[in-house]
């Protein structure tokens, strides 16, 4: 296998893009699906097995929130169907500076969840080879370590596989990934299930609500349900004949969404159906063990699904950051040597395919280097992915709004369901986010600046020639964006994006506040008031400040197919194909 170097003045082959126009339903599925249904489904319902009724609340508040941000997400992919999107439409509605902020966050989300996918392919492991974890503190020992990387290389490996092969072997993961955890449930429940253990063992000190709520990003919820927006990081990519792409991105994305939702509240309360037979305590490994042998035959194939699962939705977030990274690239928001025909083919047998290597390599060094800084916690991995995500994911709802003029015309009411949802899911993000936990509030927070600051200063750092690495950065050519911070009070982009980073201060302060007490002795509701008032206020400034930018610079958006014959809305303005 070698690097495809097209001669100068040729084309790019389209053979690839044609092989991903033609994804259908069932692919979109497999990318929904194949992403959600990774390691969070068994760890998390393990982890929750002792707290009753609240972790079946705690999944079903998680499943709630992502169906609302699902919602908001498909409404703007459908009316503005794009290959990237999760990027390119913030750029369009919001400018530059909130699109490397978003792009900041999307991107080390997505690089981690690899990462953590690997980690706990070793801990599935580990349940048959102790040896793999350290016994006196989380995490893996220096052999799991070792071992994680390696699964961290077979992840980025296999994206190097042809885009019609790997959907394929993706699709063959899914049906596996469903399969397994549909079994363990009906096991579970058909043999030794004991339904008093749902309230025998409620949580004392707090409601059912108040004890659910912490869990749903602290204990990995959030993180079993990423992977949805899969479909719509291809939307520009989805069969347009028969029902259309629209209906196929809807049944994808929902169905995934509600099967999910069914699917991992009858795992949470078949294991706690069955809490006598399990440890009082129980770390990754040990989860893995202790359930094999509740399951007598079935206990090889639980335990093979462990690692194939995590194997899976890891695959679908690198192949899906591949097509979120070039899209950054062609927005000049990062190297645009990303996206060039020598990055992103490769050459086998005399036929080019699209890979994307050098984003892989990127990712990769990304999601090692965190690895290998939290040691291989999975619990602190899943919960900055979540954080992060939610981060990402609140951001297509202002867009939603603010493009309004600009998509294609639908009926009131639809758009004033489209401003619901869009306001609903802001806020929903922003109550999870209050009660994320000061420790991986934090944590998130820091990597999400990190990142941004990172890839506003790296193209001014080029023009400097600095000692060392000054030659490697001499080639880096992305758009300076940070000297938009110069005209601050005539920019709205410059406000836009401070209000957001003010919005995340301020959500930040109210959880350390919270975390120090503040809101105790009955004061709670004080805080989630607080929460909400900066998060509607937040959101409606985003929105105005958002269509300043595009009164200044008008959006190009492409057209959704079933609107490319219909007349444009009055007022909007022309919009590009995809």
């Amino acid at each position: 296998m070698g690097l495809g170097v097209l001669p100068r003045g040729r084309r790019q082959p389209q053979t690839t893009e044609d092989e991903l126009r033609r994804l259908s339903v069932f692919d979109l599925i497999g990318l929904a699906a194949g992403g959600m249904i990774g390691s969070g489904w068994l760890l998390g319902a393990v982890d929750k097995r002792t707290m009753g009724l609240a972790a079946v609340w705690a999944w079903a508040i998680g499943g709630i929130v992502m169906l609302v941000l699902g919602a908001v997400m498909v409404e703007l992919g459908t009316a503005a169907p794009k290959t990237g999107g999760l990027i390119f439409l913030p750029l369009q509605s919001s400018g530059a500076l909130v699109a490397t902020v978003v792009a900041a966050g999307l991107w080390i989300f997505y690089a981690l969840n690899a990462a953590s996918e690997a980690v706990a392919m070793t801990e599935a492991l580990a349940s048959q080879a102790p040896a793999l974890t350290s016994g006196s503190r989380p995490g893996l020992a220096g052999w799991g370590l070792a071992c994680a990387t390696v699964f961290l290389v077979l992840i980025t490996a296999a994206n190097l596989l042809a885009p019609r092969i790997f959907v394929k072997v993706n699709l063959a993961l899914t049906l596996w990934k469903v399969l397994i955890p549909l079994l363990v449930v009906a096991l579970m429940l058909s043999s030794g299930f004991h339904a008093e253990n749902l309230s025998s063992h409620q949580p004392q000190q707090d409601s059912e609500l108040g004890t659910a709520l912490p869990m749903v990003v602290s204990g990995s919820v959030l993180f079993a349900y990423l992977g949805f927006q899969g479909p719509l990081d291809f939307a520009g990519n989805i069969k347009r004949g028969g029902v259309g792409e629209a209906a196929r991105l809807r049944r994808a994305v929902y169905g995934t969404i509600a099967g999910s939702i069914v699917l991992y509240l009858a795992v949470q309360i078949a294991f706690i159906g069955h809490l006598h037979q399990l440890p009082s305590r129980l770390d990754a490994p040990d989860a893995v063990r202790a359930t094999a042998n509740l399951l007598a035959w079935a206990g090889p194939l639980f335990v093979i699904n462990a690692v194939l699962s995590p194997l899976g939705s890891g695959l679908v977030f690198a192949h899906a950051l591949t097509r979120e990274v070039a899209a950054l690239s062609r927005a000049h928001l990062t190297h645009r040597g990303l996206q060039t025909a020598q990055s992103t083919f490769i050459t086998v047998r005399g036929r080019r395919y699209e890979a994307y290597w050098k984003v892989l390599l990127v990712d990769f060094a990304i999601g090692w280097f965190v690895l290998m800084a939290f040691h291989g916690r999975w619990t602190t991995l899943t919960a900055v992915i979540s954080i992060l995500a939610l981060v990402v994911y609140a951001i297509p709802a202002v867009a939603l709004v603010a493009l309004r003029p600009h998509l294609p015309a639908c009926s009131r009411s639809r758009n004033l369901l489209r401003g619901v949802l869009a306001r609903t899911a802001f806020l929903a993000v922003a109550l999870v986010l209050y009660r994320a936990g000061m420790q991986h509030l934090s944590y998130s927070m820091v990597a999400l600046l990190g990142g941004s600051v990172l890839l506003l200063l790296l193209p001014l750092l080029a023009r400097w020639n600095l000692p060392v690495i000054g030659r490697v950065l001499r080639s880096y050519d992305a758009k300076e964006h940070v000297t938009l911070f110069r005209r601050w009070r005539k920019d709205p982009t410059v406000a836009a994006v401070g209000l957001l980073l003010g919005y995340l201060a301020m959500v930040t302060l109210l959880t350390f506040l919270d975390h120090e007490g503040f809101f105790d002795g009955g004061k709670t509701w004080m805080g989630l008031v607080a929460v909400g008032l900066v998060a509607a206020v937040t959101f409606e400034g985003l929105v105005r400040l958002s269509r300043r930018h595009m009164e200044e610079h008008p959006p190009a958006l492409p057209v959704p197919a079933t609107s490319a014959s219909v007349s444009e809305p009055p007022g909007s303005q022309p919009r590009s194909p995809q």
